[in-house]
């Protein structure tokens, strides 16, 4: 037993200090309220679901906004545990805990070089989102895990030509998509990055393999939504509204709760699929009436997605000097980032750069809300480590890829 901690020290090590920094989080700070974010209509899928009335909202009204596998995670802790919203935090945790841990693992495939794969870890286990976000009930801790674990699987079939890898890719893939559907066309967005960038056409048949089986793992639950709303719809609605409210220049790329008359008289179809499409089709029409306030407006998101901290806005409310500090180590990480990507950057770091390009062009078409960042902020954190450390190194006189080979 001794022997395998020695040899496994680092894990444990990130493993211990991510648990307990998170626990000391729940123990010390109060609960945030369920009317805040999406909780309450997560709990309620949850319950409903785990009482036999299906995928149904707090109302009875079949959810067409949340994909079922958050909903099941949750479920099977109350089944267990009653309708208990602590232990879905310390289940939170751990997930937080193990996914530090597999950012090593990550970082370490990227770089081979275990100082950095540490280092990055840490980085995970102490960032204040990645904490914040485990004492939440919403599906972001759930969905960075399966993202982080879907791009570790990737990395090595991308290096290994691993046709077994690709399809386990492909499952990971679409239990991430069963969770958010942000990642839905990533697959078809790499294998042009793949033609235009690399030129490796022996790529695609294997990406296209992991798309597709990742579809098949979405199948069902797309068969559900066209038996109950009667229309077309690959995994959830939500991104027609961010769309639209992204391109509405009045409001100015943001996706307002409290909505005004225009909204309520161009969307009011009873069937959500059928608002969803009306949406996406109103926002395009938004860009044509206005293409130059659109340039400008996406401009505005560009900065505002990459370069607002998470929980800026809340913590501006309460600690409004504090909130507006919260930009410089936001702003020093992101250049750290930049920096790190470019240096190592090789071609089988591919499908991680493309992650960055493919969440950069997506949610600059639609609001881009800060927290839609945080399932690549453990991303940008490893690189920006890396980059750290070749700007040590080469401020000491020694070599970045000094460590490239380290065990």
């Amino acid at each position: 037993m001794k022997s395998l901690i020695v040899k496994y020290r680092e894990m444990c090590l990130i493993f211990l200090l991510a648990f307990f920094i998170r626990i000391i989080f729940l123990v010390i700070f109060p609960p945030r309220p369920m009317t805040l974010d999406d909780a309450t209509s997560w709990d309620a899928v949850a319950w409903n679901f785990l009482n036999g009335n299906g995928f149904t909202e707090i109302d009875g009204s079949p959810t067409s906004n949340r994909p079922p596998l958050y909903p099941m995670f949750l479920s099977a802790i109350y089944f267990l545990f009653g309708r208990n919203h602590f232990m879905v935090k310390i289940f939170q945790v751990l997930l937080g805990a193990v996914f530090c841990v597999t950012i090593f693992f990550l970082a370490k495939k990227i770089f081979g070089n275990k100082r950095i794969a540490f280092l990055s870890a840490v980085g995970c286990s102490l960032w204040p989102a990645l904490i914040v976000y485990t004492g939440i009930i919403g599906s972001e801790i759930l969905f960075t895990f399966l993202l982080i674990l879907f791009l570790l699987i990737l990395t090595k079939a991308y290096i290994t030509n691993s046709t077994k890898h690709y399809l386990l890719g492909g499952i990971f893939l679409g239990l991430a998509n069963l969770t958010r559907s942000t990642l839905v066309f990533y697959p078809l967005f790499l294998i042009i990055m793949i033609i235009f960038l690399e030129k490796r056409f022996k790529k695609i048949l294997p990406m296209l393999m992991m798309f597709l089986t990742s579809l098949i793992f979405v199948l069902p639950w797309t068969i559900r939504n066209y038996n109950v709303f009667g229309r077309f719809l690959l995994v959830n609605t939500g991104a027609g509204e961010l769309f639209w409210s992204g391109t509405y220049i009045p409001w100015d790329g943001i996706c307002k709760h409290g909505r005004d008359e225009h909204f309520y008289q161009l969307f009011n179809h009873k069937n959500p699929v059928e608002n969803e499409q009306k949406m996406f089709k109103e926002g395009i029409q938004n860009i044509r009436k206005n293409p130059a306030g659109f340039i400008k407006l996406s401009i505005k998101k560009f900065f505002r997605f990459w370069f607002k901290p998470i929980g800026q806005e809340l913590t501006e409310k309460k600690y409004y000097t504090l909130g507006k500090l919260l930009y410089i180590p936001q702003i020093v990480l992101i250049l750290l980032f930049l920096y790190g990507a470019i240096a190592f950057y090789t071609p089988s770091l591919l499908p991680i750069v493309t992650i960055f390009i493919y969440f950069g062009v997506m949610h600059n078409l639609i609001t881009p809300l800060t927290r839609y960042r945080l399932p690549i902020e453990p991303l940008i954190i490893v690189f920006a480590i890396a980059g750290l450390s070749k700007l040590v190194i080469s401020a000491q006189g020694g070599s970045a890829s000094g460590g490239k080979n380290e065990n």
